[in-house]
């Protein structure tokens, strides 16, 4: 059955661009609505669907675009609404960025959402379907030597993804985190916790990107890991892929497999599901 929520919630902190603050109001919604954002600061409050037309990969995060009105960093809130199993909910926010919760995952997001209580709506949830194998590629050079990235689409009878996670020069070991739909509360303890992360030789070129916002970052060094599970870096990108693949707006039903993937396959995939008409009950 579809899922909303019962009682409105609040998300505040600060944005990704790290120069300022940042609130977002959850609201219940009718069955079948699906997940729409409302820009409260522009004139008119217009509105963008989650919708994957309007999914874009911008630096290091995603985005929703529509008629140059934009939703920056939905990666991590949709993940939480999508892990939860909520299909409409209306965000109403101040500006145009998701703000940054519990160090770039998606906990403090859960935590809100399931004080508003969700609730089942008793009307049918609607999926779309993976009926064949699709596949994004790309490529990167490492040290002179070419690299791959891909990610699977395949038929499935449930939401699954996997993601390995595997760096060329092995600044962290091989990794490898799996994510089950029928699982729901090992998303909440399991995967929603899982903190975006960069490496410490990437310090100076994210830091001029995200400003303040690095001090919700967890910054990973050969001598210090201070993670809270063996492949939580593997588990966060599972976590982004998650997130990511909520623009469709609808539930899945798929595997998905990524390797070395990140936001521009994951969107990349979005866009090409969406044009192959990827059938929904």
């Amino acid at each position: 059955m579809q899922k909303s929520i019962k009682y409105p919630g609040r998300c505040s902190g600060i944005d990704i661009t790290g120069r300022g603050y940042t609130t977002i109001t959850f609201h219940p919604a009718q069955p079948d609505s699906g997940i729409v954002f409302v820009r409260e600061d522009l004139p008119g409050h217009p509105e963008i669907k989650c919708h994957p037309e309007y999914a874009r990969a911008d630096s290091r995060w995603t985005s929703l675009v529509k008629n140059d009105i934009r939703i920056e960093h939905t990666e991590h809130l949709l993940a939480a609404i999508t892990g939860l199993g909520i299909d409409n909910l209306r965000i109403h926010l101040d500006s145009p960025h998701i703000p940054v919760v519990s160090s770039f995952s998606s906990q403090g997001f859960v935590e809100e959402l399931l004080k508003a209580e969700p609730f089942s709506q008793n009307v049918p949830k609607k999926y779309f379907i993976v009926q064949e194998p699709h596949w994004v590629f790309d490529s990167f050079t490492y040290e002179g030597q070419r690299y791959d990235s891909v990610l699977l689409a395949l038929p499935a009878q449930q939401f699954s993804l996997t993601y390995l996670l595997d760096y060329p020069g092995k600044q962290l070991a091989t990794q490898l985190a799996y994510f089950n739909s029928t699982l729901g509360s090992n998303f909440i303890k399991e995967l929603a916790p899982a903190r975006s992360y960069i490496m410490d030789f990437e310090y100076e070129q994210v830091s001029k990107l995200i400003g303040n916002a690095m001090d919700d970052c967890l910054v990973i060094s050969h001598k210090a890991l201070n993670l809270k599970w063996n492949n939580e870096p593997a588990r966060h990108k599972l976590l982004d892929l998650l997130g990511d693949l909520s623009t469709m707006g609808q539930a899945i039903k798929g595997h998905f497999i990524g390797i070395r993937t990140g936001h521009k396959i994951n969107i990349q995939m979005c866009h090409k599901l969406y044009a192959a008409g990827l059938r929904r009950n």
